[in-house]
């Protein structure tokens, strides 16, 4: 059997439809699976390094939509359509009529299209993960294993832990933290003095040891951290994801925004202390799992979409205080250390 499976977006995005990669992989344990994604070179590279090999088989990339047509010479038992809820409607009826062309069965389409994100009223909405999950348990046909069984497992592997321990061994010290104080959407992002603040209160009070992650553009913010915190590591671009992942897994909690790095460390199980901005729906991009602390505040622009805010006052981050992103990550360090 051969399978498509359509996903496109950065790290987050492929973490958030792990759980409904393993519910395919576990139906059709024996079938050839395609991961389809876009944008070539960087994705591809991320694709490579994060997903579990146990859950694709091959894997195709695109710059543009009319490369799909030259790509897919195979005609496909199924395609898993697994798109964000946001999706254009043109875009939708697009992909329709094309993926029925090259597939008997198409899943996961009907779904979106009932539960699509119209309007931009306020309102609490489930997860993405439980909404791909939603995608694939609708179609009565599937034969899925339980749902409660499934997470965004990386299956990290028991090389991977042994080198994370040993680079934790001998270069940290004390109660170990993530921090990530940056995003790839500038409206995403909370003040770096303030991120600064807390840590430093967290070090003076708690003897915390903050490890600072991010990609290659996030070494000099990581450096000023650590420099003013006299403590600390700065892993931004120094590892890999999974290498990453394993050594979040060791941390008592990750605090920083709404990024691909706190569903890194939702998926291997550490909990955040996240701070939102109000560009999206509440609850649509929740870490998996419980015991996270989500700070957030409502403003009159709320639910915008914009990568940037186009305002002089980005209110809804500037609302957040560090006394209460202190005090939420106080709570979740206690609540860790009682397990």
């Amino acid at each position: 059997m051969r399978i498509l499976v359509y996903r496109i977006g950065g790290i987050g995005d492929m973490i958030i439809a792990l759980p409904a990669l393993w519910a395919i992989r576990k139906a059709f344990p024996d079938a050839d699976i395609v991961y389809l994604t876009d944008l070539k070179g960087k994705t591809e590279r991320t694709v490579r390094e994060l997903l579990p090999e146990e859950v694709y088989d091959d894997l195709i990339c695109y710059a543009k939509f009319s490369e799909i047509v030259k790509i897919l010479g195979k005609s496909f038992d199924a395609v898993f359509y697994l798109m964000n809820r946001n999706r254009d409607v043109l875009r939708i009826k697009r992909d329709k009529l094309f993926f029925r062309l090259v597939a008997r069965k198409v899943y996961g389409i009907k779904h979106l299209e009932k539960v699509r994100l119209l309007d931009r009223k306020f309102k609490h909405v489930c997860s993405e993960y439980d909404y791909l999950l939603d995608c694939l348990y609708e179609e009565e046909e599937l034969k899925l294993p339980p749902r409660e069984s499934l997470r965004p497992d990386l299956k990290l592997k028991e090389s991977e832990r042994n080198r994370a321990s040993k680079w934790i061994r001998e270069n940290t010290d004390g109660n170990l933290i993530a921090v990530m104080a940056s995003s790839a959407w500038s409206s995403k992002n909370w003040k770096e003095e303030r991120f600064a603040e807390v840590v430093y209160r967290l070090i003076r009070k708690r003897d915390v040891f903050p490890l600072v992650f991010g990609g290659v553009k996030e070494r000099e913010q990581a450096d000023r951290l650590v420099n003013f915190w006299g403590r600390g590591r700065n892993l931004a671009g120094k590892f890999g994801l999974r290498m990453d992942a394993a050594i979040i897994e060791r941390c008592k909690l990750y605090l920083g925004n709404d990024t691909g790095t706190m569903h890194l460390a939702s998926a291997v199980g550490t909990r955040c202390v996240a701070i939102f901005s109000a560009i999206d729906h509440p609850g649509r991009w929740d870490p998996f799992g419980q015991g996270h602390k989500i700070i957030r505040k409502r403003v009159f622009c709320e639910i915008c979409y914009q990568r940037a805010c186009p305002r002089e006052f980005h209110e809804c981050m500037e609302l957040v205080s560090t006394e209460e992103v202190y005090r939420a990550c106080i709570e979740v360090l206690d609540e860790v250390n009682q397990l």
